[in-house]
């Protein structure tokens, strides 16, 4: 099984994740299908109109970098080796196209070894001057990405979740850089959890302490993951802020009306708002929505839309 932030797959489950997005994606490129079931595999997972061909892999497990280099270059290497053995079966579904590009597709790589190896890959298939291929032929690589528009539709349809993480937490060294520098939000987060705590408990301190620094770590994090959704997904996450920055009124209007306990308001802010978030993006994983949710508590805790006064 290979893990990635669109879900986790197998090779059976990727070739149907990808079929669904190829279908979609060259529509109007005329794209067939190749099923296995009919004369075997003949190196390709379908093809489209225009001369391109694609060939499906995921690997059976989430390998070192290493490991995972060779197990593609391998497979691109047997898989084209596949389209040179079986041009006279291919040759009747192609009629009289040339073939210009065979993209390997597969969840992710990590070694710029592999682009190398396409290239080369292409350059010899090149010079063989097959009849079935076009004179600039090549050999290109593609990961999930290159289904960004796709994906959200597929795993709606599939009723699969999208779930992005930072692609990176940051450390405790980080936070507490972070916090010396934003000294003043960091001052609101900690007059903000002093009004939540009771002021009879047991080390009163630590625990403000504790809730001030799960803010500044959920608000750091939740800023990765969303650049990172930004990134892939600009048309989403604007409408995220549009959501939150509505949202965000009706927050400072609750504050500004209650009279009830603090850390109960707290909680009713913090329910509404995933509940907003989870009606307005239904494709989202509940561990996202979760992260997404704390991540807006986080930032008006520590900019002060939330006020307990």
């Amino acid at each position: 099984m290979y893990k990635t932030i669109h879900g986790v797959y197998n090779g059976n489950t990727w070739e149907d994740f990808c079929q669904q997005c190829l279908k979609r994606k060259h529509e109007a490129d005329g794209y067939h299908e190749m099923p296995h079931t009919f004369k075997g595999d003949l190196g390709i997972e379908g093809y489209t109109r225009t001369g391109v061909l694609f060939q499906c892999y995921c690997p059976d497990m989430e390998y070192d970098p290493k490991k995972l280099y060779e197990e593609q270059r391998d497979k691109i290497t047997k898989d084209l080796n596949k389209l040179i053995a079986n041009q006279k079966e291919l040759r009747p579904y192609f009629g009289d196209i040339k073939i210009c590009r065979w993209i390997f597709i597969t969840p992710g790589y990590s070694n710029k070894e592999l682009v190398r190896h396409c290239r080369e890959k292409g350059e010899e298939l090149r010079n063989m001057k097959l009849p079935l291929l076009a004179h600039d032929f090549d050999v290109w690589v593609h990961d999930i990405e290159f289904f960004a528009a796709e994906i959200p539709i597929i795993l709606n349809f599939r009723q699969d979740k999208l779930d992005i993480d930072a692609p990176k937490k940051k450390t405790e060294n980080e936070i507490a850089d972070w916090k010396t520098k934003q000294i003043s939000l960091v001052d609101n987060a900690v007059k903000k959890h002093g009004q939540r705590v009771p002021t009879t408990v047991t080390n009163l301190d630590e625990r403000v302490n504790k809730l001030t620094q799960k803010s500044v770590s959920d608000f750091l994090n939740g800023d990765a993951m969303i650049r990172k959704w930004a990134e892939k997904y600009q048309d989403q996450y604007e409408k995220f802020q549009k959501v939150v920055d509505q949202f965000e009124k009706r927050v400072e209007e609750k504050c500004a009306v209650t009279n009830g306990n603090s850390n109960q308001l707290y909680d009713e802010i913090e329910k509404e708002l995933r509940v907003k978030i989870k009606n307005s993006f239904d494709f989202l994983d509940d561990a996202m929505i979760d992260r997404l949710t704390y991540r807006v508590m986080a930032d008006w805790i520590l900019r002060c839309p939330i006020s307990f006064e």
